[in-house]
């Protein structure tokens, strides 16, 4: 809807003997709403009220409601009258007014009679306003030709809406298959933020300022830096919005980071039931590409890791290295990050965030350890456990002759997962239409989910492809890994020298991300911390030596 519906105000005092009179207004269309449409409407129900000594109720308008698949009679305020009228709450002998039939239905000619007919049935007049025809059953009974009037009327309504729709439909069609055979041809002029359109609407033009605000936000992401903050920092640096909007927000840059327009791709798609559909296959190299499509992949696959493995939000400073990764070693649930006092940057504690929260099942306790372990000593401990790590069990590094098959795979995860997610949005659609839905939508629906499935099982093959070859090749070289991460250590121990804020939080922040790499959990018990790498043999790391000789009785490991 174009427009909040206002609640019906059918229950007021009555003036004396007069009967009630209700003005529909519908209108579905934008300019129509913009025009003189609603005001003539409105005018000509008041001068008829007033001519026939009526109560006028202005309150029933539907407005950017489309009659011609019915949706005003199952959710518009007509819909509302409706119920009263079989409820008994609106009088017999009270007056519905439309400009004309058109704006109670657009349906089939028997969807339409159906309506027509229950609400005369019940005592209920329809006065056309265009041309003063009266329509009660007193009237029709009497003269039967005020039916079939009626009747042709709403015939050539759905005619006619039917006919602007199939019209619309393939001429979009058109385009479409224009735009398929040769990708210059332009379907509209609703076109992304970071380029703009020629007069002739035949070629997009890339807006290079915005463009490197668009390449910025997918090397941020790639850096472990989530779109909350990505917003914050923009804000911060006064970064004007491509669209109208005050200020930056996470919605906005997700959506850019989500929206396969940077890679020049264009999903084609029609509004059917309110609903937006795909419509055939998406249109590559529609738009001019300005992010390379590996770091667009790679960019969905760290946002995806991000939600899964998500464990509080940083506030500006990223003081969290271990975000995602450092679990509770009694009941696995991620451990909370909080400061007290104003603790300096990395001087928090982390505490296992289900038992802070009391989470019960089967009125017991998940997890009762509400221990807190100071985060800046197993920051320290961590880092200085790295070397220590056998990196030839945690990555397998290829060589030149595997190196474009991790890569071509690299690409290829991310594809499946974007396949798989767009499927399960489909499927979510098409719950959502319902069983009442239009079965254009239901058809259309249907056959994107095959486009999709027969896309997911080319993926699945190649990936099964790629992990067999690379499986056969495999030449595991970990000398020059080992040296990037011993320099990445050493970068670490710089930080304090940043004076720069941002600065800083972006370098902790790629440091994060490439943590991931190596280590796959840290597990905290009461005495100590389990880092365990990817594949690699784990090792015990003593937070707590007082604790560890409480509980294990001995001396503790070093």
């Amino acid at each position: 809807m174009l427009h909040p519906q206002p609640k019906l105000g059918f229950r007021f005092a009555r003036t004396g003997t007069m009967a009630l009179a209700f003005s529909y207004l519908r209108m579905s269309r934008p300019e129509q709403i913009k025009g003189d449409s609603l005001r003539r409407q409105l005018e000509a129900s008041r001068e008829y009220a007033t001519k026939h000594g009526l109560t006028l109720n202005e309150t029933m308008q539907d407005l950017g409601v489309s009659a011609f698949r019915g949706k005003n009679r199952t959710e518009g305020t007509l819909s509302t009258f409706l119920d009263l009228i079989r409820d008994g709450e609106i009088p017999s002998g009270s007056v519905l007014l439309v400009e004309n039939l058109d704006r109670l239905s657009r349906e089939q000619v028997t969807t339409a009679l159906r309506l027509f007919l229950s609400i005369i049935d019940a005592g209920v007049s329809i006065v056309t306003l265009s041309d003063g025809q009266v329509y009660s059953k007193a009237e029709v009974d009497r003269d039967f030709t005020k039916l079939l009037m009626s009747i042709v009327y709403m015939a050539r309504a759905h005619d006619e809406s039917a006919m602007k729709s199939a019209r619309l439909v393939e001429s979009w069609k058109a385009k479409r298959a224009r735009a398929q055979a040769d990708p210059r041809v332009k379907l509209t002029g609703s076109i992304p933020g970071w380029l703009t359109i020629n007069k002739a609407r035949t070629e997009f033009r890339v807006r290079e300022d915005r463009a490197a605000i668009v390449r910025r936000l997918f090397e941020e992401c790639l850096s472990g830096i989530g779109s909350r903050m990505c917003a914050r920092r923009l804000n911060e640096e006064g970064v004007i919005p491509f669209g109208r909007a005050k200020g930056w927000r996470n919605t906005s840059i997700r959506q850019i980071l989500t929206s396969e327009a940077v890679i020049g791709r264009f999903q084609p798609g029609v509004m059917k039931d309110g609903v937006r559909v795909p419509e055939g296959p998406p249109i590559e190299g529609y738009f001019p590409a300005i992010v390379p499509e590996d770091l667009f992949f790679r960019a969905q696959k760290a946002m995806t890791g991000r939600r899964k493995g998500s464990a509080g939000r940083d506030k500006g400073t990223f003081t969290n290295l271990f975000r995602g990764i450092v679990r509770c070693g009694h009941c696995g649930g991620p451990m909370y990050y909080h400061t007290s006092g104003g603790l300096p940057e990395g001087q928090g504690w982390l505490q296992c965030d289900i038992a802070r929260r009391r989470v019960r099942k089967d009125g017991q306790l998940v997890c009762s350890h509400l221990k807190t372990h100071h985060y800046e000593t197993l920051e320290n401990y961590v880092l200085a456990c790295l070397p220590d790590i056998d990196i030839s069990q945690v990555l397998d590094l290829e060589n030149q002759a595997t190196a474009a098959l991790r890569e071509e795979l690299r690409q290829v995860e991310p594809r499946l997962a974007s396949a798989l997610a767009k499927q399960k949005r489909l499927v979510t659609m098409a719950e959502d239409v319902g069983p009442d839905g239009s079965s254009e939508v239901d058809d259309a629906l249907a056959g994107r989910i095959a486009e999709l499935r027969s896309e997911i099982g080319a993926l699945r093959t190649r990936k099964r492809e790629l992990e067999g070859r690379l499986q056969s090749t495999r030449a595991a070289v970990a000398d020059g890994e080992h040296e990037l991460m011993m320099a990445a250590l050493e970068h670490m121990q710089h930080l304090g020298e940043i004076e720069d804020r941002s600065e800083r939080y972006r370098a902790r922040a790629a440091f994060a991300q490439d943590l991931k790499r190596f280590i796959e959990r840290i597990d905290i018990n009461e005495a100590f911390a389990d880092v365990i790498p990817h594949g690699g043999e784990g090792i015990a790391l003593v937070l707590d030596p007082v604790e560890f000789v409480k509980q294990y009785g001995g001396p503790h490991p070093q």
